[in-house]
């Protein structure tokens, strides 16, 4: 019982103090926002345009056999897309980013018969483009990272009150769970012998 309760409180914690640390590197990180999310775009930019790479070549092979056009244009279109966003200003890729997290899924659910379901989907995209066109137009990079900082600290605060609250009820449970299971004549012992 004081091994499951040491391991507990150790993992409570050590993710108390990463949560903390994220959010601390989240304030700290603040005042270079705006270079980090540069560097962030140009890492997409190259990342996108080459793992597209190999789709457009595979396409281009084999358009004529099997029709791939459209996977070759998109493939295209994809790698010209992270070409742009490593070599364009950032700010009107941003946008243009943003705007198509947000028109497109509006597209697809418009072309399903279940918009309900869609809709429920693509709310993330949806709000990812709006938080990109935000960042774009009002220039917020500073306050996207205090509020990724807030977000941290707020979820790492809510996880040790939500930790130490059922601190007992867990023990109690590990302590009934354990006295059967020596009932039963098992060994249950959390050390190494």
């Amino acid at each position: 019982m004081k091994e499951f309760k040491k391991y507990y409180l150790m993992r409570v914690a050590v993710t108390t103090l990463f949560g903390a640390l994220v959010g601390g590197l989240f304030l700290l990180a603040e005042p270079y926002a705006v270079e980090i999310f540069d560097i962030l775009l140009i890492a997409m930019g190259l990342m996108t345009a080459v793992m597209n790479l190999p789709a457009f070549l595979f396409s281009l092979f084999h358009v004529r056999r099997r029709g791939e056009w459209i996977s070759l244009v998109v493939s295209l279109v994809a790698i010209v897309f992270g070409v742009l966003l490593t070599l364009v200003r950032r700010d009107v890729i941003l946008l243009l980013l943003g705007v198509f997290s947000v028109v497109f899924p509006i597209l697809r659910i418009c072309l399903v018969a279940e918009h309900k379901k869609r809709f429920v989907r693509e709310i993330p995209l949806i709000a990812f483009g709006l938080l990109m066109v935000l960042i774009s137009v009002l220039q917020v990079e500073e306050l996207v990272f205090f509020v990724c900082a807030m977000i941290a600290f707020g979820i790492t605060a809510l996880y040790l009150l939500w930790s130490l609250l059922t601190l007992k009820p867990r023990l109690a449970a590990y302590a009934a769970w354990e006295a059967e299971q020596q009932a039963a004549g098992h060994d249950v012992s959390l050390s190494d012998k």
